[in-house]
């Protein structure tokens, strides 16, 4: 997956994650390989991470391999990957990432529409409200 724009949120893959030099994201990300050109802030956690000239992550990781490229910037915590890919201190704040990616994609879309649904009937309810307050 290659980014160039902006993504706020859950970025979870299984395969290589590229961000360009317009790219930025914010939120947590899990993927295999990570090469950074742009901005990522938050919590990642990858088995090895490219940080290139024009980089930058805000943040925490937690990776196998890092790399840090001159003029690359990284500001935040870091913590080793075992080589059987479990973390050797999974922080706590890490917790979000791993409920939200247990949780499947069907899942999500269900509690979005269901979100969705309830901002509708409350947009629905309060126009009523108003339409009987005027005719009274």
């Amino acid at each position: 997956m290659h980014i160039d724009g902006r993504i706020d949120g859950l970025i979870d893959s299984g395969y290589d994650v590229s961000i360009g030099e317009s790219g930025h994201v914010t939120g947590l990300i899990k993927a295999k390989q990570i090469v950074l050109s742009g901005v990522l802030e938050g919590k990642v956690a990858c088995e090895s991470i490219d940080i290139l000239a024009t980089g930058k992550l805000v943040g925490e990781l937690i990776c196998g391999e890092f790399t840090l490229e001159t003029g690359g910037k990284f500001i935040g915590q870091s913590h080793e990957m075992t080589e059987d890919g479990m973390a050797v201190s999974l922080p706590e704040t890490f917790e979000k990432l791993g409920n939200m990616t247990q949780m499947s994609v069907l899942e999500r879309v269900a509690l979005n529409n269901q979100s969705n649904q309830a901002n509708q009937d409350e947009q629905v309810d309060e126009m009523a409200e108003t339409s009987q307050d005027t005719h009274q």
